[in-house]
């Protein structure tokens, strides 16, 4: 197996080491006076009622509102270790204030607020509340693509009702979820899709739909943008109609996917273009890229392909580690060189990509960070991979199913809970499943000794799909057949 160096000291003793780094923070952030003060910022202030984190952020990004002489107290902390959190990290001034001033980072802030209460500085970091949940939202769908890990087709007469899905919605804003994603099935198929969806947004939810895209029409594009839908992603396998439309099982689905595309983008939504990565259409992937670019998508999103559903059918194309390789390395290419679009990606091996290749450049780096998203941030900043890189499930991210099932992801369809019965939050904090995700300590076989497994860890699903064990090694990873 090849190894990294990154976690290691090599006999220099200023040299960085991540278990130290974790344990000296968590004693800072659970000793009695520190934990006071976190428990204490997410409080309303009993002299003015405003939330006391809320107000320090507001003072902050230079939002002027009256507050109390004890607030003033309160914000002059909390500004003081941000700035020194910022300085630290190197992140330019400007940066930080923008993403305080959103009122989506807030939730992710004060989530982990909470996480450091609740978990302590862990290694890689849980959050107390999800940032993302997906949420098959139905089995309905009107084709019939061949890696659909679903099996979607026709409707489940379990699948929540309205009101249980309104009920679900309730539960994730309150427990403090930042994004929700509606995917399928079709979420389009369903008719009740707008009602729910609205009531997300309402809460507070950053709200995105996946859709095949073929029901896109100009109304119902104008009518997502209506309700406040923040980001639709729209699956295309292919740069041709004749690959696509062999993934998607329909003739004609290419025209009707690019068209509903187009809708979107007419209606300035932020449109992402998806695609699964399979020995079919890996090599097609810069033209797909490429079309994206051409047709006004704003971000680029490649889907780890998970042998689940009808997918299981499909193992034999299955990417190599070598083709997963030399497909990531084309992403960390095109992040670098300047891409037109945002480019995610839920491999988790692309952190690892990353951090190889810029391990000894200065000044700005491009860093994955949890999940899927790629940012830029200071060298100085590439600390904090071991923290929040990698795979999400059980950490970041969980999914539901259609019945109202809670699961570590949508390629992982293992019960932990189901919302008919069960409170959303006490199944996230107290799921054995989810707990077992969430110590890279627990992996299995390669992963788990791998020098690379804090920021990457290896895809979950993949472990499940192809062991059935959520903590055995992923066998897409080159480094795991080395």
């Amino acid at each position: 197996m090849r190894s990294g160096t990154h976690n290691r000291d090599d006999g220099n003793p200023m040299a960085f080491n991540p278990i130290r780094y974790s344990n000296f923070w968590d004693a800072v952030i659970t000793s009695p006076p520190v934990k006071r003060m976190l428990t204490l910022s997410l409080k309303e202030c009993d002299a003015c009622g405003r939330q006391i984190l809320e107000t320090a952020l507001n003072d902050y990004v230079g939002l002027n509102t009256k507050k109390c002489r004890k607030c003033r107290v309160y914000s002059r902390i909390i500004g003081f270790w941000i700035e020194f959190l910022r300085r630290s990290l190197s992140i330019e001034e400007g940066k930080v204030k923008r993403i305080l001033a959103d009122s989506y980072a807030r939730r992710g802030i004060k989530s982990i607020v909470k996480t450091f209460t609740y978990f302590g500085i862990t290694k890689p970091l849980t959050a107390y509340s999800p940032f993302l949940v997906v949420w098959d939202y139905t089995r309905n769908c009107n084709l019939n693509c061949k890696h659909c890990y679903s099996n979607a087709r026709a409707a489940s007469p379990k699948e929540l009702t309205t009101k249980e899905a309104l009920d679900v919605v309730n539960q994730l804003a309150d427990f403090g979820v930042v994004a929700l994603a509606f995917s399928g099935g079709e979420p389009l198929a369903r008719k009740d899709f707008f009602e729910v969806a609205k009531h997300a947004v309402d809460s507070g939810l950053y709200v995105s739909l996946a859709t095949n895209g073929t029901l896109l029409n100009k109304q119902t594009a104008r009518k997502l943008r209506e309700i406040g839908l923040h980001y639709v992603e729209i699956s295309l396998d292919g740069s041709t109609p004749e690959v696509h439309d062999e993934f998607r099982g329909l003739k004609g689905a290419f025209e009707m996917t690019v068209a509903g595309l187009k809708n979107c983008v007419e209606e300035n939504l932020c449109a992402s273009v998806a695609v699964t990565a399979t020995k079919r259409n890996f090599k097609d992937i810069p033209k797909i890229l490429e079309l994206a670019e051409n047709l006004g998508a704003k971000r680029f999103a490649l889907f780890n392909f998970v042998p689940v559903g009808r997918g299981a059918e499909l193992v034999s194309q299955d990417l190599s580690p070598e083709e997963r390789e030399e497909t990531l390395l084309f992403l960390l290419d095109r992040l670098l060189s300047g891409s037109k679009v945002t480019i995610l990606a839920t491999a988790p091996q692309l952190a690892r990509v990353a951090v190889a290749q810029q391990q000894n450049r200065e000044g700005e780096i491009l860093m994955p960070m949890a999940h899927m998203q790629t940012t830029k941030v200071s060298s100085k900043a590439k600390v904090l991979a071991d923290f929040i890189g990698g795979c999400g499930a059980g950490r970041f991210y969980c999914s539901i199913s259609p019945e109202g099932n809670v699961q570590p992801c949508v390629f992982m369809p293992i019960k932990v809970g189901n919302l008919k019965k069960e409170k959303f939050g006490e199944i996230w904090l107290n799921s054995k499943i989810f707990n077992a995700l969430r110590s890279r300590e627990n992996l299995r076989g390669h992963c788990g000794k791998c020098d690379f497994k804090y920021i990457c860890g290896g895809c979950r699903a993949r472990a499940y799909a192809y062991n059935r064990d959520i903590l055995a090694s992923d066998p897409g990873c080159i480094l795991a057949k080395d």
